[in-house]
C-alpha cells in the first residue's frame, strides 16, 4: 500500500505552497523560480529557504463565503468542479472533508473540497509574503489560460492589504470584493505532496502547486517572514545549497531536482498543465539510520513500510548505508551523510507520470 492511500491524523498541519516560474531573461537560459530567505525568527535553520506558502486556515479558507462570492461574480459550479479530481488513490490531504459526496458539494456550511481551499491558502500566503496576486477579471474566466496574471497594485494600497490579510485572513476574499476580481484557482497546477516524517515533533502536509509567469512580479516582501526574495534557476539554487549558502529541507531538493529534467519554461508549463490530471502521490520519509549516515525511503522503495505515519522513530539498521541500498531491489530514497551533502536514488517509474530527479552536476559551480 502506498502512503497516497493512508490516512492521516489531525497531528499533521495542511499547508500549501507554490513553485511560481517564470521565463528567463536572457534567451538560452534557464527559467527562474522563486525562492524565500526565511527571516531569523521564522527559519528552522540558518538560511533556511522555501517556496511562498503556508498553513491552511480553517476560517477564511474554507468559508462557504467563497463559494457565493464566486456565484455572484459568475463563476460556474462546473469551472470549480473542473479542478477536483476525484480518485481512491488521493491523499488524505486532498480527500474530500466531512462526509456526502460531490453532489453536496455546494450545500455545506464551508468548503470541503481541498482542491480549493488549499488552492486559496496558496494564493493567500503568497500574497501576504510577497504581495503576489493572482486573479481573474470577468472576461478571463471563459478563457484558457495556462499563464496567470499578477494584479498591478500601487505601492501603499498593496502594503496596507498585505499587513491587513497578514493580521487576519478573512480579508483575503475581502480584498478581491474591491477589486472586483477572483483568485486564479484554474491557473495553480498540482505538482506534489510532502508529509513530515512522522519522528518529527512539528508535523506538515504539503500540496505544492506550481504556476507560471510572462514576467517576474514586482515584490514586496512581508519584513516578520522573509528576509530575501530570491529568482534564480533550479540548477543555481541547488548549487547555492551545496556550497552551504542557502539550506534546504528535502521537499525543495527534490523537487528542484525533478526541474533539472525540463529547462525549457514553455515545455515546463506544458508538461505540468497535463501531469495534474494524474494526481499526487503522498511522499511521507521513513527514516532509517545507518552506521555512516541516515536513508530516508519514500513510496515505491522495497523499505518503505506499510504505516509510515506510525513510524515515529528512526529504523535502526546495522549496517552502512551502502549495505541498506545493496539489499534493495527497487530504490526510491534519499540520502545524508553529512549537512549539505544529498543524494537521491531512484531506479523505479517515477509515480503519477512525473519527472525523474536529478543528481546536482560535480564539481559544483562557483556562484
Amino acid at each position: 500500500m502506498l502512503a497516497s492511500t493512508i490516512k492521516t491524523n489531525n497531528r499533521w498541519r495542511a499547508s500549501a505552497s507554490l513553485i511560481i516560474v517564470t521565463p528567463a531573461a536572457v534567451a538560452g537560459e534557464d527559467f527562474k523560480v522563486l525562492m524565500l530567505k526565511r527571516t531569523e525568527a521564522t527559519a528552522i535553520a540558518a538560511n533556511q529557504t522555501v517556496f511562498p506558502g503556508g498553513l491552511l486556515e480553517t476560517d477564511a479558507d474554507e468559508s462557504v463565503a467563497w463559494l457565493q462570492y464566486f456565484e455572484e461574480f459568475g463563476v460556474t459550479q462546473a469551472s470549480l468542479r473542473d479542478l477536483i479530481l476525484v480518485s481512491e488513490e488521493r491523499p488524505a490531504i486532498l480527500a474530500p472533508q466531512g462526509t456526502g459526496c460531490y453532489d453536496r458539494f455546494f450545500k455545506r456550511s464551508k468548503i470541503w473540497a481541498r482542491e480549493i481551499t488549499l488552492r486559496l491558502a496558496a494564493l493567500r500566503e503568497c500574497f501576504e509574503e510577497v504581495g503576489i496576486l493572482l486573479c481573474r477579471n470577468q472576461a478571463q474566466l471563459t478563457q484558457t489560460v495556462e499563464v496567470a496574471q499578477a494584479a498591478q497594485l500601487e505601492h501603499d494600497f498593496l502594503k496596507t492589504w498585505q499587513a491587513r490579510v497578514h493580521r487576519n485572513p478573512s480579508d483575503f476574499l475581502e480584498l478581491f470584493r474591491q477589486l472586483k476580481v477572483v483568485p486564479d484557482l484554474w491557473a495553480l497546477h498540482e505538482w506534489s505532496a510532502w508529509a513530515t516524517p512522522a519522528f518529527v515533533n512539528k508535523r506538515y502536509e504539503t500540496v505544492f502547486y506550481m504556476v507560471f509567469l510572462h514576467t517576474q512580479p514586482t515584490l514586496l516582501a512581508e519584513p516578520i517572514e522573509v528576509m530575501e526574495c530570491l529568482w534564480r534557476s533550479p540548477l543555481e539554487l541547488l548549487c547555492l545549497h551545496q556550497a552551504q549558502k542557502l539550506f534546504f529541507l528535502p521537499p525543495q531538493i527534490y523537487e528542484l531536482g525533478r526541474l533539472l529534467s525540463i529547462k525549457d519554461y514553455q515545455k515546463l508549463c506544458n508538461f505540468a498543465s497535463q501531469r495534474t490530471q494524474l494526481g499526487s502521490t503522498m511522499f511521507m520519509p521513513v527514516g532509517y539510520i545507518c552506521s555512516d549516515g541516515m536513508v530516508f525511503v519514500l513510496p515505491g522503495d522495497d523499505f518503505y513500510v506499510l504505516e509510515p505515519h506510525l513510524a515515529t522513530e528512526p529504523i535502526q539498521f546495522s549496517g552502512t548505508v551502502a549495505e541498506l541500498n545493496a539489499r534493495t531491489k527497487r530504490l526510491h530514497r534519499y540520502q545524508s551523510k553529512e549537512t549539505n551533502e544529498f543524494q537521491i536514488l531512484i531506479n523505479i517509474p517515477s509515480l503519477n507520470g512525473h519527472l525523474v530527479p536529478k543528481q546536482l552536476p560535480t564539481p559544483v559551480h562557483k556562484l
